[in-house]
């Protein structure tokens, strides 16, 4: 039997099995608020693996690894633990807040609750503008996800792409949010299973103990073991591997495919159990980092960190597991990849032109009727791009498309997390202050990292997280400056 049949057969029905979900909700996106946040019907275990799958994405699986693969132990840790620890934190301290104040402003997205907070629908276009830096986390993804159908199921690079592009956005077109809760529920329970037995396939390095695992580390180069390796580029020391990652992973969660799985929720009741949920799945996930380090004892160095992954499993395990693993991979890929596709679409529809139109006298009306059509034919037009865009980071990347993806997209959370933080806790934070911090973030990050400020400039977190204390910095002075006067309204 030749060793695609059975990767592809499994390819196959995962497809239809999408498309059957698709057509059996099509009807629950026929309005911009069921499309973008669906009805609030399912429960808060299926969002929370929604969440999970959405947080961990084809970087965990497939780009990730590949760094660690690339630069060792010291990327588990930055990866693997300063940033999650920083995503559960912020989590827990905002969701409840975030819903609390989306609810009442019935917000469907991160740029439009921004607006309706500080009461000013031009924030709300800045701060969508803004958002489309996420473009560059979608070129990410597509990427990851093509190069393991390029390996596994052995198609050329055009077709892979297409493959991906196409049937994403084709069913994010039909279906909206209420099927990419739910296929995201079915993508999270494949993803733990392949999960496992990524993990499952480092067993033979520990036979020793664990002892004898750090030491085949160790002979692998210097530093390759330790906390921080100096002669890396992205986990230098402890401020590049920890603080940097934590501060990361704190504004994570203000990615608006991230934040606004808070609003599918039909009471706040239900938070506790949606966010247990996803930490605790999203913890398995994250551990497959590790499997960077297997694959750098098992192949060796001299590997490009992108093709790590893709090559780790087409080399290691026999066409049944093979067809597996591609699976899960292709499921976490998808996974973070609609969840994306969908912000985007509702971000542009919703805030972008809705703001435009409602500014240039266009009756509200009128507007509403055709948020849902707006939202549809930007995704017309955001696939092609996305095709190119990952075309160009297969052929010719920078190190990894993780830097190309990191430097667009810290930039947008950067951007957005201390208006978010402070419009949820303090009642003195203003438009200008929101405003301020915005631009403070996005000067201080792309002037770091173009400019060439210092020497962590290469690795985007840095600059990211300098922007996020920068931006915190000035809204909290603000808000003391402000101390004496009235509160504003939430």
């Amino acid at each position: 039997m030749n060793e695609t049949f059975l990767p592809w057969l499994l390819f196959l029905v995962y497809v239809l099995a999408i498309i059957g979900l698709t057509w059996w909700n099509r009807r629950k996106a026929a309005t911009m608020s069921s499309f973008a946040v669906g009805t609030r019907s399912l429960p808060p275990f299926l969002v929370g693996l929604s969440l999970a799958a959405n947080m961990t994405s084809v970087a965990t699986f497939v780009i990730n690894p590949g760094l660690v693969y690339a630069f060792g132990w010291s990327g588990v840790v930055g990866y693997g633990i300063a940033a999650p620890l920083g995503i559960f934190i912020g989590l827990i301290v905002t969701s409840k807040r975030f819903r609390r104040v989306g609810d009442r402003v019935t917000a469907l997205t991160v740029p439009q609750w921004i607006g309706d907070r500080y009461g000013d629908r031009r924030l709300t276009l800045f701060f969508a503008v803004v958002s489309l830096l996420q473009v560059t986390f979608l070129v990410l993804i597509v990427t990851g996800v093509a190069l393991v159908l390029m390996s596994v199921l052995s198609l050329p690079m055009w077709g892979a792409l297409a493959i991906v592009v196409g049937f994403t956005f084709a069913y994010i077109f039909f279906g909206g949010a209420s099927i990419h809760i739910l296929s995201n529920s079915v993508q999270a329970v494949i993803m733990v299973v392949v999960a496992v037995l990524l993990l499952a396939s480092g067993a033979e390095f520990f036979a020793g103990g664990v002892g004898a695992f750090v030491d085949r580390l160790a002979a692998v180069g210097p530093h390759y073991a330790s906390v921080t390796n100096p002669s890396s580029l992205l986990f230098r020391d402890m401020f590049e591997v920890f603080v940097a990652n934590f501060t990361i992973g704190l504004a994570i969660i203000m990615q608006p495919h991230l934040m606004s799985k808070a609003l599918y929720l039909r009471s706040e009741r239900d938070v506790n159990r949606y966010l247990a949920t996803a930490m605790v799945v999203g913890t398995v996930f994250t551990w497959v980092l590790l499997v960077g380090l297997f694959a750098r004892l098992s192949l060796g160095g001299g590997l490009a960190p992108d093709r790590v992954v893709a090559t780790y499993i087409a080399t290691d395990f026999a066409p049944p597991l093979r067809a597996v693993i591609m699976l899960g991979v292709l499921a976490a890929g998808f996974s973070t990849l609609e969840g994306v596709v969908l912000a985007l679409s509702t971000i542009f529809a919703n805030d972008l032109y809705g703001s435009l139109a409602r500014a240039v006298g266009v009756a509200a009306d009128r507007v509403a009727g055709r948020l849902l059509k707006v939202g549809r034919g930007f995704l017309v037009v955001l696939a092609p791009v996305t095709f190119l865009l990952a075309r160009d980071q297969i052929l010719d990347p920078s190190l990894s498309v993780a830097i190309f993806a990191q430097n667009g997209v810290y930039g947008l959370f950067a951007a957005t997390f201390a208006p978010v933080l402070f419009g949820m806790f303090s009642r003195r934070a203003s438009r200008g202050l929101a405003l301020a911090a915005a631009l403070t973030a996005l000067v201080v990050h792309f002037g770091m990292y173009y400019g060439k400020i210092s020497m962590y400039h290469n690795n985007p977190a840095v600059p990211a997280a300098c922007a996020i204390m920068a931006s915190t910095l000035v809204m909290a002075m603000g808000v003391v400056l402000r101390r004496e006067m009235p509160p504003t309204d939430r």
